[in-house]
């Protein structure tokens, strides 16, 4: 989710991404509490990225089975469009089972006694008794075809983050999915935490995945990208760590030469304004005038790690 924000000249440290759940109402299957939130999953991602303000579309879970085919496309429409998507894959030789594990995998499910009931004590990290494993980001396509065309090519490469390295991982979009006995596709995938988040699968019959279009802003506004140190190294003051300070750099996009603009930046999501005008609530506002078709922007003023920083540019008379 930290990542995907910065796709939009957001940075949420990682402690505030799962803190911006904790007021969710319903049962809370997975690792948190009320007072320090809990992890993303399936059940919730959507409410983070609401209480986090960013716009976004959710994979629909709850259509019929298998999904696989429906997914790569609805995954390949949003990436073509600069959306970077938050997915939730199986990871070879994990138990493939959705908290708070009152039920065996599905995979074994029609083959153990009170399988409707068990189903239903499954809570609902994981909706329309789906699995996953891990939860990665993608942000990348390449094709030999162009991105308007909506068919989902065998040569369509995706690339995503194993959230355990700093590599780029690209895959053929129709490698990404297998079932749960991962006997296709991920057959081959390495085994074991450290490993196996690096080549992922999502099932065929049910997924999960989340994309981020953007700020949660009603006003026209230009694309934002942030760059910063945090996205590689973030203390964890979870864990007692300090938070430090962090620079950015912000690319504004969407310019041509001449282009006359403001950047705002926002100290904390409640800054963030809902629409026009912008300076409401901005802790600091930069005039630039573009020289070509995007404008880079060294920010001096540094963020702590443990903050919640959004920029936001918008033409200027």
């Amino acid at each position: 989710m930290q990542h995907a924000a910065l796709a939009f000249g957001a940075w949420v440290s990682q402690d505030l991404v799962r803190k911006a759940n904790r007021e969710q109402p319903g049962p809370h299957n997975m690792h948190g509490n009320t007072t320090v939130g809990f992890e993303v999953m399936p059940s919730n991602a959507a409410y983070t990225a609401a209480h986090l303000r960013l716009s976004y579309e959710e994979w629909d879970s709850a259509q019929p089975a298998p999904q696989s085919a429906a997914y790569k496309a609805w995954l390949k429409r949003q990436l073509a469009a600069g959306n970077p998507v938050v997915w939730f894959p199986i990871c070879k030789g994990d138990g493939h089972q959705c908290y708070p594990g009152t039920c065996a995998p599905r995979l074994y499910r029609r083959l153990v006694a009170g399988y409707h009931a068990c189903l239903s004590l499954r809570a609902d990290s994981c909706p329309n008794g789906g699995e996953c494993d891990h939860v990665e980001p993608v942000y990348g396509i390449y094709s030999n075809h162009p991105l308007s065309d909506p068919v989902v090519y065998a040569d369509d490469y995706i690339l995503h983050a194993s959230d355990q390295d700093l590599q780029t991982y690209y895959r053929p979009i129709e490698s990404l999915n297998d079932s749960l006995a991962m006997t296709g596709n991920c057959l081959h995938a390495q085994p074991g935490y450290g490993r196996n988040e690096m080549y992922p699968c999502f099932d065929t019959d049910v997924t999960y995945g989340l994309a981020v279009t953007g700020l949660a802003t009603a006003g026209p506004i230009l694309p934002v990208a942030l760059i910063t140190p945090g996205a590689v190294s973030e203390p964890n003051i979870r864990d007692g760590a300090p938070a430090v300070n962090l620079t950015g750099t912000v690319i504004v996009g969407g310019l041509s030469a001449g282009t006359r603009g403001v950047l705002y930046r926002y100290n904390g999501t409640d800054a963030l304004p809902a629409r026009p005008p912008y300076s409401v609530g901005a802790s600091y506002a930069t005039p630039f005038t573009a020289a070509g078709s995007t404008w880079t922007y060294a920010d001096p003023v540094p963020f702590l790690s443990s903050s919640a920083t959004y920029y936001v540019a918008v033409h200027s008379a």
